[in-house]
């Protein structure tokens, strides 16, 4: 099974990061594994209307569940 997401990259490398649990906590960090995966692509796009995140990219990720 595949799933494709979405994240935003800024053009430093460093990824938008929110917190689940508290909407005002968010920025931009490094390191994939911080990035905020978003289940639309409409999602991220609406994200990245903040000021800050006007220059990030949106990047597709393809998840893939793997049996072992």
């Amino acid at each position: 099974m595949k799933r494709t997401m979405y994240v935003l990259q800024n053009e430093d490398g460093l990824f938008y990061w929110k917190n689940e649990n508290t909407s005002s906590s968010h920025g931009l960090k490094e390191g994939f594994e911080n990035a905020f995966l978003f289940k639309t692509r409409q999602g991220a796009e609406r994200r990245r209307k903040l000021p800050f995140l006007s220059k990030c990219e949106i990047r597709e990720v393809e998840l893939k569940l793997v049996k072992k």
